[in-house]
C-alpha cells in the first residue's frame, strides 16, 4: 500500500512539473499528532465516547507555483488500538507571502482513509475504506533557497461507520498538528 501512495506521488509531482503548473517540485515528510473521536453504539448500552490520541508519518509530492502549491499526500497512523490506519489524498494551498523567510498557508485536503481494528469478543476485524475531506492551515519557514519548514494543523472530517452485530462504531473527525521539512526543486 504504502509504495502504491509514494509510486502516485512521484508521478504526479514529475508531471505537474512537466505540465507547466509548478514552479517548482516539492517532496516533504511530515510527523504529527491529532486526537480523533469515536462512539460505539450498541443495542440496551449507553453510547460511549472516546478520543484516540494518534500520531503520524507522511510523505507529500507536489508542485508550487506563485502562491499556489498542490500535493499528494499518504499517511500511516500509530494507535494501539488498530491494525492500521492509513490515508492518501490530495491537498491544494494558498500561500500568503508575509515576508522573505515566511508565509502562512490556508488549504482544503480530500481523499481516501482506511482503517482496521479488531474488539474484544468478536472473530473478525472490523475495516473502513471512505472518503474524507476537511482543511489545514500553517506556517512556512524558509530555511534556505530549497529547504522550508512547515508548522500546520490539519482537520480531516470523516463521517465513517462500521456496523456489525448490532454494534456500531462511528469515527467523525481527526484533527491533528504536524511538522513538514519540505525540499523545493527545479525538475527539467
Amino acid at each position: 500500500m504504502i509504495k502504491k501512495i509514494v509510486l502516485a506521488c512521484a508521478v504526479l509531482g514529475g508531471s505537474l512539473s512537466a505540465g507547466g503548473f509548478g514552479d517548482k517540485s516539492l517532496i516533504g515528510i511530515e510527523g504529527g499528532y491529532g486526537s480523533m473521536g469515536m462512539e460505539r453504539t450498541a443495542p440496551a448500552e449507553a453510547t460511549l465516547s472516546s478520543e484516540h490520541n494518534i500520531g503520524n508519518l507522511g510523505l507529500k509530492i507536489g508542485a508550487e507555483s506563485g502562491n499556489y502549491r498542490l500535493f499528494l499526500s499518504g499517511r500511516y497512523f500509530n494507535d494501539s488500538d488498530f491494525d492500521y490506519i492509513t490515508t492518501y489524498g490530495i491537498e491544494g494551498q494558498y500561500l500568503f507571502n508575509i515576508s522573505s523567510s515566511a508565509n502562512l498557508f490556508i488549504g482544503i485536503n480530500g481523499g481516501m482513509a482506511n482503517m482496521k481494528f479488531m474488539i474484544d469478543n468478536e472473530s473478525a476485524p472490523r475495516t473502513i475504506s471512505d472518503a474524507y475531506y476537511g482543511g489545514d492551515f500553517g506556517l512556512n519557514l524558509h530555511a534556505s533557497e530549497s529547504i522550508d519548514f512547515e508548522l500546520g494543523t490539519r482537520i480531516m472530517d470523516f463521517q465513517f461507520e462500521n456496523r456489525k452485530n448490532s454494534i456500531s462504531y462511528r469515527f467523525e473527525s481527526m484533527v491533528s498538528g504536524y511538522a513538514s521539512v519540505i525540499y523545493k526543486f527545479q525538475m527539467d
